[in-house]
């Protein structure tokens, strides 16, 4: 099996966490392929979609680039999105991206023999668009589902996009659900992969110790970091505790930082901007609990990585964090709900004793575990041969 990956997004020099779990999963399919003596080769296109506004902050990267990365070829391009031409768009994006799966089994000397394609916009449409053959699969992540973010032009084309597929998956059931509308296969849900860490135990906080709320993220309204906010500054009038908030761009740590302030709360608020991926676990050991109050959510990776090393969360019922988010691991709340976060806060610090960091780690290990998510992608791969 030659298998092409077609990310709708993916890793750039200037945003080198973006679509940082399409990445791992391509390079942990090919891990999981050579550990079970799998003859499959791995290949990934990432076509990605910017503003023609912008184009002249590329003007001095190459159109088209090819890396091998960790053994597996990666060919990145960029296509510019005109406003107000959506079907335009699509046909050109679906037109260069013919030409791009044809030139990359070019350079790589490989005919493939399966796609696996990450979200439907706009990937997923492109290629239904392209005339092109070769069996794919889908894997839809967007919250533009559950944000109203599906244009006119580009939803008539879903049910052709899914029902051509010859596997749809999502990564949360909500998601399923919502894609279940638009196509005629059963939607199955595989979670994405989340990367291992070395485990340290730790004893669980004592009553008079610092505790500290971790939540990342970099859209203040998407992420619920305004109601965090709000919730964090009358759990404070009852009990004690620390909230840092990362991921954030500078304006969105200045938007937080003003909200602070005028909430007296901002000796008790720690803001940090962009996080290295390899500093986010050190980060999550160094807090207590992680909260993720999302608007909207189709899976929730950060909720994920902190369960790896054994701290419980706080998320909302979104359609992604309730798919994995269970009793003995968290607390669920309704989206949007400020009193039920601040319940959740303070039945977060006085119950915590109550959580075993092993249990959570072990579940996260069970749940989410590279071997674990590949060997149910392979056999969604061997059904189609």
């Amino acid at each position: 099996m030659n298998l092409l990956i077609i990310p709708s997004w993916y890793d750039t020099p200037d945003n080198p966490v973006r679509g940082i779990f399409f990445k791992e999963q391509a390079q942990a399919l090919l891990s999981y392929f050579k550990k079970n003596n799998i003859n499959s080769t791995i290949s990934v296109l990432a076509l990605q979609y910017y503003n023609i506004r912008e184009r002249h902050l590329y003007s001095g990267l190459k159109k088209i680039s090819v890396t091998k990365e960790n053994g597996i070829t990666t060919v990145r391009a960029r296509l510019f999105h005109i406003p107000k031409l959506e079907e335009i768009n699509l046909r050109r994006g679906a037109s260069y991206l013919k030409k791009l799966i044809n030139y990359t089994q070019k350079i790589t000397g490989l005919d493939f023999s399966l796609i696996h394609i990450h979200s439907v916009q706009f990937s997923g449409i492109w290629y239904a668009l392209s005339g092109l053959k070769i069996p794919y699969v889908i894997t839809e992540h967007s919250s533009a589902f559950f944000r109203n973010r599906i244009g006119k032009v580009e939803k008539k084309y879903l049910p052709r996009v899914f029902d051509n597929a010859k596997s749809v998956i999502a990564v949360g059931k909500g998601l399923a659900e919502k894609i279940q509308v638009y196509s005629q296969k059963k939607v199955e849900v595989i979670f994405n992969i989340v990367k291992d860490v070395p485990f340290e135990t730790f004893e669980h906080l004592k009553r008079d110790e610092r505790f500290v709320f971790l939540s990342l993220g970099y859209d203040i309204k998407v992420k619920g970091f305004d109601i965090l906010l709000s919730a964090f500054a009358k759990f404070l009038k009852n009990d004690t505790g620390i909230l840092m908030l990362g991921g954030l761009t500078e304006e969105s740590q200045k938007i937080l930082q003003s909200q602070a302030e005028i909430l007296g709360i901002q000796g008790s608020v720690v803001l940090k901007g962009r996080i290295p991926h390899d500093e986010v676990y050190k980060m999550m050991k160094q807090s207590s609990c992680f909260v993720l109050p999302s608007r909207f959510e189709t899976f929730g990776i950060v909720l994920a990585e902190s369960m790896y090393v054994g701290r419980p969360v706080i998320a909302s019922r979104t359609g992604g964090p309730d798919s994995f988010v269970t009793e003995k691991t968290g607390v669920l709340i309704e989206p949007g709900k400020e009193e039920q976060l601040i319940t959740a806060l303070s039945e977060m610090r006085k119950n915590y004793f109550r959580y075993n960091q092993n249990e959570i780690r072990q579940y996260a290990l069970d749940t989410f575990t590279a071997n674990v998510i590949c060997d149910k992608i392979y056999k969604v791969y061997c059904k189609l041969f």
